[in-house]
């Protein structure tokens, strides 16, 4: 079971799938963060006009005899310009903004790797429990295998008293129809071996190619399980409590996000040209200063968006509590569960016993003359069903048992423990 929990960890689709996920949201918690440092840019640009811009100034009429000239002509750009810009800002004061997002959005990504701990336990409780399924159709299967070989060796038996005259005809038809109908059963049994295959070979991403050898069995829980410690324990460990933890802290640092766009936003600023000819011999070579804008109204959408804020921060709190209620009962039903297969098992077993018993007395009973073959058929069908109960039973407390764990977040760990 061990082998199956690790390949289920590393290779579903769905882990595979959370992980990425959660590297996104890694990813997402640095971007965040990159706007502490500002930005460094570079700008440039290449213009062709039609001619080289130049300004005219008129002459006076009477120098224009002398200079031979209408007008002064003062180019100021030529026909190719090449513009080149550098510029930096960096944020000095944003209300808390920055800081805050970068909180929210590291809480969130604490909330992904939470989710993905969730993710492997589920998928690793799915291949589990198809393992645990696969197990017990393969005992069935083996239970009616070995059924089938028993009436058949009583079928044999009712012909060889038939013709010795010690048995009626009826016990030869009725022990012939058993054996059909275990045939019948038999089929079915197979065939629920073949879909809990299937099934493993689905969540463990298994081509009907690659061949499979499943080992181990059924095992019966020993260890004591105390109900409210148990409980106590999921709720502590609890991955899918720990994400919604993180997601309320995000939510938190959210509503502080909002609030910030009621504070002024200051930047520092900073400038460099370098070109090569400019358009206007104005413009500056280089400048630095400080930008601050604040909004002083719009249409109260900074409200709304401080009011969704808080009414996602409330629901998230909802949903915490509600998952902390339904993983205590999802708890509580196991444990309960586990005890009661844990007793079911004991009758089985004592059931199983009674019944080999009854069928040692009721062949003993026809091959001396005193019984029928009904009588060994029933027998024969009350053993396999008794023994088909015991291993029902112990995958109960199994499935039971790794359903506590998954909650707890450790089903991999006990996989690998009960397997030594």
């Amino acid at each position: 079971m061990a082998s199956v929990a690790a390949r289920a960890r590393t290779d579903s689709w769905e882990t595979k799938r959370a992980h990425q996920e959660s590297e996104a949201a890694n990813w997402v918690a640095r971007r965040t963060a990159s706007l502490r440092w500002g930005r460094v840019g570079v700008q440039t640009q290449y213009l062709r006009f039609d001619d080289p811009i130049t300004i005219k100034s008129p002459l006076p009429s009477y120098l224009v005899p002398v200079l031979h000239l209408s007008d002064l002509s003062t180019q100021i750009a030529p026909q190719d310009n090449f513009h080149v810009k550098f510029e930096a800002g960096l944020p000095l004061f944003t209300g808390g903004k920055i800081t805050n997002g970068v909180k929210e959005a590291k809480a969130g990504a604490r909330a992904e790797r939470a989710l993905e701990s969730k993710t492997e336990a589920d998928v690793v409780f799915g291949a589990e429990q198809n393992y645990l399924s696969l197990l017990l159709a393969r005992d069935v299967l083996k239970l009616n295998q070995d059924a089938l070989g028993s009436y058949r060796e009583h079928l044999n038996h009712a012909n060889s008293y038939y013709r010795q005259g010690t048995a009626a005809k009826y016990d030869v038809i009725r022990a012939e129809a058993a054996v059909s109908e275990q045939e019948r059963r038999l089929t079915e049994a197979q065939n629920q071996v073949d879909l809990a295959e299937a099934a493993l070979r689905s969540v463990l991403v298994l081509s009907d190619a690659e061949p499979i050898d499943i080992r181990g069995g059924l095992f019966e829980i020993d260890e004591p399980v105390e109900m409210h410690q148990t409980i106590a324990d999921a709720v502590h460990a609890s991955p899918a409590l720990r994400a919604l933890d993180e997601k309320i802290q995000a939510r938190k640092s959210d509503v502080r996000v909002q609030f910030g766009d009621y504070l002024p936003q200051v930047a520092a600023i900073a400038g460099r040209e370098a070109v090569t000819n400019k358009i206007a011999q104005t413009d500056p070579t280089w400048y630095a200063g400080a930008r601050l804008s604040l909004d002083l109204f719009d249409g109260g959408e900074r409200r709304a968006r401080i009011g969704e804020a808080k009414a996602n921060l409330q629901d998230s709190r909802y949903e915490r509590q509600h998952a902390e209620d339904q993983i205590a009962l999802a708890v509580r039903s196991a444990v309960l569960d586990l005890r009661a297969k844990q007793a079911s098992l004991a009758a089985a077993r004592k059931t199983a016993e009674l019944a080999q018993e009854s069928l040692r007395l009721a062949t003993k009973r026809f091959e001396v003359g005193t019984g029928t073959s009904l009588e060994v058929l029933d027998a024969t069908l009350a053993v396999t069903a008794s023994q088909v109960n015991v291993q029902q039973a112990l995958y109960g407390i199994d499935l039971a048992y790794l359903t506590i764990h998954r909650h707890h977040g450790d089903i991999a760990d006990v996989a690998a423990r009960i397997q030594k």
